[in-house]
């Protein structure tokens, strides 16, 4: 009878690369849509002619570069790996 670990069925490395992986997408995404929300929120809020949009463009230019590194870093894995 032959037996085989469960490593060279499943590569357990590589799962736990993934699930780190998936982990840190999983908290990094909301994130940075909801860092993006709460810059249109303070834009919408601060409409008066004295306003300053400055703080709320950035917030929801940081949460589209996060998207974008996001998207860009598994684009990058994806086609060198």
């Amino acid at each position: 009878m032959i037996t085989a670990s469960l490593s060279d069925y499943l590569p357990l490395a590589d799962l736990l690369k993934i699930l780190a992986v998936c982990l840190v997408v999983a908290v990094a995404a909301p994130s940075a849509v909801s860092i993006a929300i709460v810059g249109l929120d303070r834009r919408s809020h601060a409409n008066g002619p004295s306003s300053n949009d400055g703080p709320a463009l950035a917030l929801i230019v940081l949460g589209v570069a996060i998207l974008v590194a996001l998207v860009g870093l598994g684009l990058y894995t994806l086609f060198e790996h």
